[in-house]
């Protein structure tokens, strides 16, 4: 009986996903969202608990060879939002299975303000809007308040690339500081230099003062908010609060679709470093709230995916869901 449910399960979810295809599917997956993380919330729907700060962009001289993008020709000042993952602004900071989100805004007065969007893992948990539609489908409350375990092994059995950032995530130690763990940018992106000559790229960015993993017995005696009194610690005392913005280069025939499939080799490519961001002082949470971080606002030289599905869904998503929260 189990099996033939798990079956019938499985077709309703590909059903779902098929139907999905033929509608814009980005207002029910913020409904979704919303549903999850508390309907009426005025917080973020994903990435609900964070702290903002500020801080400085310092392009490397050898960042225009691969892009002339503005923001590599000088400083820029930076607005930055950490994030523990989910929709509960509660979770406790050592959480293991929620990811760490870094957002940024490198804005060089107004000359090609860009903005990231980057998670602690190299690859995302679904890839298209579709995909994402139906993952969270197979997550909301059923008739007793709770999320049905056969739809969702169901959904992960017909979609098995999105268990793959929460392998990640579990093969990984606790995050111990916001500056202490590597963020990627998950979609690829393509620079193009002064003469024209363009290189498609995935985004990293590296912590100077380097990782800092937590055990889980280690993340069990943290207080539930440690990351913000950890990182304020580290301002006090000078400690490493940088990153390196490293380019990952791609080859011909890298696919540049799918944000949940790592390239092959992907930790072994030659890499160039194209500047290094700081983090320098704690900043109001409602600068971060009373906006939002959108990947696709970049800068002349710096270009998304444009066969990526889930990258220019992303605006529209955040719009509504700042739009409901304000």
């Amino acid at each position: 009986m189990l099996r033939i449910s798990v079956a019938v399960t499985t077709l309703a979810w590909m059903s779902v996903s098929a139907a999905a295809q033929s509608a814009d599917p980005v207002p029910s997956i913020v409904e979704a969202m919303q549903t999850l993380s508390g309907k009426g919330a005025k917080h973020r729907p994903s990435g609900a608990k964070g702290q903002c700060y500020t801080g400085t962009f310092v392009p490397s001289e050898n960042a225009t060879k691969l892009s002339s993008a503005s923001i590599f020709q000088a400083t820029s000042p930076v607005l930055a939002r950490f994030s523990v993952g989910g929709g509960n602004p509660k979770v406790a900071d050592g959480s293991k299975v929620a990811n760490r989100g870094f957002s940024f805004k490198i804005d060089n007065g107004g000359r090609g303000q860009t903005e990231f969007v980057m998670v602690n893992a190299p690859i995302n948990f679904v890839k298209s809007p579709q995909q994402m539609l139906g993952f969270l489908q197979a997550r909301l409350p059923g008739p007793d308040g709770k999320p049905d375990p056969e739809k969702i092994k169901a959904f992960a059995e017909a979609n098995p690339e999105t268990t793959g950032q929460g392998r990640w995530l579990a093969n990984q130690p606790i995050v111990g500081s916001w500056v202490g763990v590597a963020y990627w940018g998950i979609h690829a992106y393509t620079l193009t230099n002064a003469v024209g000559a363009q290189q498609v790229v995935k985004f990293k960015m590296s912590p100077t003062g380097g990782a800092v993993g937590l055990t889980d017995e280690e993340a069990k005696g943290k207080p539930s908010e440690f990351l913000v009194d950890e990182l304020a610690g580290r301002l006090a005392s000078k400690a490493p609060t940088s990153f390196d913005m490293i380019a990952i280069l791609g080859r011909a025939g890298d696919p540049t679709n799918d944000p949940t499939a790592r390239w092959a080799d992907e930790d072994a490519r030659p890499t160039v470093k194209l500047g290094t961001l700081s983090i320098t002082a704690v900043e109001k949470s409602a600068t971060c709230d009373d906006a939002i971080f959108d990947p696709m606002n970049l800068a002349k030289s710096i270009e998304g995916p444009k066969d990526d599905l889930l990258f220019p869904a992303r605006t529209p998503a955040y719009a509504i869901s700042i739009g409901s929260r304000l």
